[in-house]
This record gives structure tokens, C-alpha cells and sequence, in this order.
């Protein structure tokens, strides 16, 4: 079998297939690339323990063959031909690109095939599926403890991601149970756009699925467990009371600006608020500031907000330009580019000033049983608490035992009874983290000072031991010289 491939197709699909390459793994499946000849196709296939991708290429061949051959030998084939049209040739078991001989590897190699049948639920995908699986990717924390927060959900309620803090969702009626998809970073880079299709089927142990764009294929096994009931946490709309909204223009100027911000600050948090010109404008914790013209509902007053700078970056990549709030401390609903975005905001800590109480009552003075007993009149104070009772309380003093009466220490001071707002575990994890990274970055600066320092100083010692040296001959010169 003989025929061409076209060299730029096939690269970029290389790109993809390398996503699922297990370049360390001891199984040589898994650091391979399955090629397979059937009908004038030819069909590039790579795969790890749970997921497996397949392009489809046109060639003007009718037979029919199956070979696994190492992935980066046969990607550097492919970089490294100078030709735009490359030299495709199978014979006797034997693999040749541009005459150069590719010995193929020996295993087993599974590939998954969709069941026939009324078990297998299909739904179509989104035309921009990839595109919103891009958008949704940055809210994944792949080092979750929970496993099925590392993927993406898909359900009646469209397509979610979060990780604890931030959601997405873009909203479409998928035609299946909700269905969790490991990260797709495979497919993501494969960039595909147009139609597609999503199935999906069970046996007794997994759930697994397939989504099909244009010439791709990547299947694989869903997560197992159910994922969180995101809806709760997305506000009523009637509920909101602040929203200000901006051009798409204005919000890659408040990204541009946000990249300016530096991280030295270990919780990143930018101020939103409306200047006195009417400008949306962020602050950062440095005091520089930066505004753009928007639109304000007539109930924003002096409401202000703070928002970690990474959620602020994540809602302006999605392309959002309405943002709507509740209040400081409930989540606030992002809207106007791709799905919408859902994150808290930051709850800075307050302290409550004691409230300083002095209340003293007057008690008359203690008269004695026998008047020939010399008894001292003291007042004492009595502490009132004026958010229990309003009644005034008295001690009660036995005449007959005490004869001095002594003043008990009054109480200047009410316990605080308000509620001090407390940060959530996680922010509190996360500010600590950054902080200990801070002091990492001043640590390691101030080493790199120091060192810098050392070989200015072990510099200087050698030119003044150069100095002295040469000093030195020109003084035995002149000693010789005058005969001394």
C-alpha cells in the first residue's frame, strides 16, 4: 500500500493524539500511536487507561491493515520531513514515511466500540462544543481530592464545571442522564467545530461515552459518583440588587489591567466599586486603581465589593460584561459572554469594637442590727445589662454576719455579642498558602541578593589581591632598580 498524506494535517492532529501518550508508562500501548487502514481511511488512534481519541484521514487506498508503531518516532518523522506531501508506504508488515523504516510495536491494543442497541443514550453537541469545554477548563482543579470535581458535567441542565469556589454553566437540554467527563484536554486541543454527537452506555461496573466532531472521535470511561447539586447555589434573579454592565472592548481593558497587577499579595483581592465620576473601577491592594464607563441600576449607590483577582480573570476570558450581586457576602452571577459564571466573593474579617458599659446604681447605705456598732456605708455597683433586662439588679447583703461592706470591681466592659464574620476554611487555606508562597519568593530573592553580593565581594578581593601583587613587583623594580 502506497499513498500520500498531507504533512500540516497530520502535525496538528499529532499535537492532539500526544495528549493521551503515557511517555513513562512500562506498557508500550501507551506510549504508541495505532494506525489502521480500512475503505480509503486512515484512522491515527493513541490511548491511556481510561480515555482513547481517534482522527480520521482521506487516502487514496484500498487495503487494509493494523499497526502500532512508537508516538514521538513517528511525530519526528513528521516534523522533520521537508516535503508538504509525505511519502506513506506499508509492505510485508513493514512501515516506511519518506523511505525511513518504522519498526512496529507488538501488543494488544483495545479500542472502544460503541454497542448497538436501546441502552445507548445519544444527544447532539453544541456547535461550538469545544469552544465552551475551553471556557469551562480554567475552573478545574485537577488536583481535587474529590474525583468528580475533575471533570465536566453534562445533564438536562447543560454543561458544568466548578471547583468550590467558581461555576460554570452553559446551559443546553443534553438528551441523557447526567453524564461526568474526565478533563478534556485531548479534545480540547484538537480545536474541532461544526456538529457532533454524544453517547452514552453502562454495563454492570462503568459508564462510558463517546463524542464524535467532524473527524474526531474521543471516548472513554466516565467518573463514577454523583455531581454536586450546583443549582443551589445559583442566586434568584429577583434577588439581585446591584448589576453594571460594559462593552466588550471596556472588559479587555480591565483584563489588561489586571494582568498588571502583581501577586506579591497573598490574597489578590481587587475593590469594585463606583468612582465619583460614575466609572466602574477596580482597586488593588497597592492603591492603584482603574476605571471604564458603565452602566449602573439606580439602586448601586456606594455599594462596593472584593473579589479575588483570578476570578476576576476567569469571568473576563469567558467574555462576560454583566455582572449582577446581592450583596458583599453572597455569590454574584456573571452574564453576556459564553454560559454563565457563578464565584464568592471575598468576606474580609471585621473586628467589632467592645462596647464600653459603665453602669452604676446607687444602694443606700447598710444600716446595722445594733446601733452600737460602727458600720461603714458603701456604695455598691451593680452592672446592668441593658440587651438582656431592663431592670435594675441589687445584691443582697446579710445585715446580721457583715459589718464592712467591701466595693466589688465594676464591669467597664461588655462581652462583644457580635458575630464576627469568619472566612470560609478554603479561602483561609488559600490565603495562607499564597502567604507562605510570598515569603518562598522574598526568601529566594534575598538569596539571590546575597549570593550576588558574595561574588562582587570575592570580585573586589581578587582585583585588590591583583593590586597588591602588582604593587608589590613595582616596589622590588624600583628596590632593584636604585641598588638598595
Amino acid at each position: 500500500m502506497k499513498t500520500t498524506l498531507n504533512k500540516t494535517e497530520l502535525a496538528g492532529a499529532l499535537a492532539a493524539l500526544g495528549k493521551l501518550v503515557c511517555r513513562t508508562s512500562p506498557i508500550p500501548v501507551y506510549r504508541a500511536v495505532q494506525i489502521e487502514a480500512t475503505n480509503n481511511i486512515l484512522f491515527f488512534r493513541t490511548h491511556n487507561a481510561d480515555e482513547e481519541i481517534e482522527f480520521r484521514m482521506d487516502a487514496e487506498t484500498e487495503d487494509t491493515f493494523k499497526v502500532a508503531v512508537d508516538f514521538d518516532f513517528f511525530r519526528s518523522l513528521v516534523r522533520n520531513s521537508r516535503n508538504k506531501n509525505i511519502k506513506f508506504d506499508f509492505a510485508d508488515g513493514a512501515l516506511r514515511l519518506d523511505d525511513v523504516l518504522v519498526v512496529p510495536i507488538e501488543g494488544e491494543w483495545p479500542v472502544t466500540e460503541v454497542p448497538q442497541g436501546d441502552n445507548v443514550a445519544a444527544s447532539p453537541l453544541p456547535e461550538n462544543f469545544v469552544e465552551i469545554l475551553s471556557a469551562a477548563a480554567p475552573l478545574v482543579d485537577l488536583n481535587e481530592a474529590k474525583k468528580v470535581l475533575r471533570g465536566m458535567s453534562l445533564s438536562k441542565d447543560g454543561i458544568t464545571a466548578t471547583n468550590g469556589k467558581e461555576l460554570f454553566n452553559f446551559p443546553y437540554p443534553f438528551k441523557l442522564d447526567e453524564l461526568t467527563i474526565p478533563f478534556p484536554l485531548a479534545l480540547m486541543a484538537t480545536k474541532a467545530s461544526g456538529a457532533g454527537e454524544v453517547k452514552a452506555w453502562s454495563n454492570d461496573f462503568f459508564t462510558f461515552f463517546s463524542v464524535r466532531i467532524g473527524k474526531w472521535i474521543w471516548s472513554g470511561k466516565a467518573i463514577l459518583g454523583a455531581y454536586p447539586n450546583w443549582k443551589r447555589v445559583i442566586p434568584d434573579g429577583k434577588a439581585m440588587k446591584h448589576r453594571v454592565s460594559f462593552t466588550v472592548e471596556r472588559a479587555d481593558r480591565l483584563k489588561f489591567f489586571l494582568k498588571s497587577v502583581g501577586d506579591k499579595r497573598p490574597s489578590n483581592e481587587i475593590k469594585l466599586y463606583r468612582d465619583e465620576a460614575g466609572f466602574f473601577s477596580m482597586r488593588d491592594g497597592d492603591g492603584h486603581e482603574f476605571g471604564v464607563p458603565a452602566e449602573f441600576d439606580p439602586n448601586w449607590g456606594m455599594f462596593s465589593i472584593n473579589i479575588r483577582k483570578e476570578i476576576l480573570l476567569h469571568m473576563l476570558n469567558e467574555g462576560h460584561t454583566k455582572i449582577e450581586f446581592i450583596d458583599a457576602l453572597c455569590p454574584f452571577v456573571a452574564s453576556g459572554g459564553i454560559g454563565q459564571y457563578i464565584a464568592m466573593p471575598m468576606c474580609m474579617r471585621t473586628q467589632a469594637e467592645p462596647e464600653q458599659v459603665v453602669a452604676q446604681s446607687e444602694q443606700p447605705a447598710v444600716q446595722p442590727a445594733s446601733e452600737s456598732v460602727e458600720q461603714e456605708t458603701v456604695n455598691i455597683p451593680t452592672i446592668t445589662n441593658t440587651t438582656t433586662s431592663n431592670q435594675e439588679k441589687s445584691p443582697m447583703i446579710d445585715t446580721n454576719t457583715i459589718t464592712h461592706v467591701v466595693s466589688a470591681p465594676a464591669q467597664t466592659f461588655t462581652p462583644n455579642n457580635k458575630t464576627e464574620i469568619k472566612l470560609n476554611p478554603m479561602d483561609e487555606l488559600t490565603v495562607s498558602i499564597e502567604a507562605f508562597k510570598a515569603k518562598l519568593k522574598d526568601m529566594l530573592e534575598e538569596a539571590t541578593t546575597l549570593s550576588r553580593r558574595s561574588r562582587e565581594v570575592s570580585i573586589a578581593q581578587k582585583q585588590k589581591e591583583r593590586e597588591y601583587a602588582q604593587t608589590k613587583k613595582t616596589i622590588e623594580k624600583i628596590r632593584v632598580a636604585s641598588g638598595f
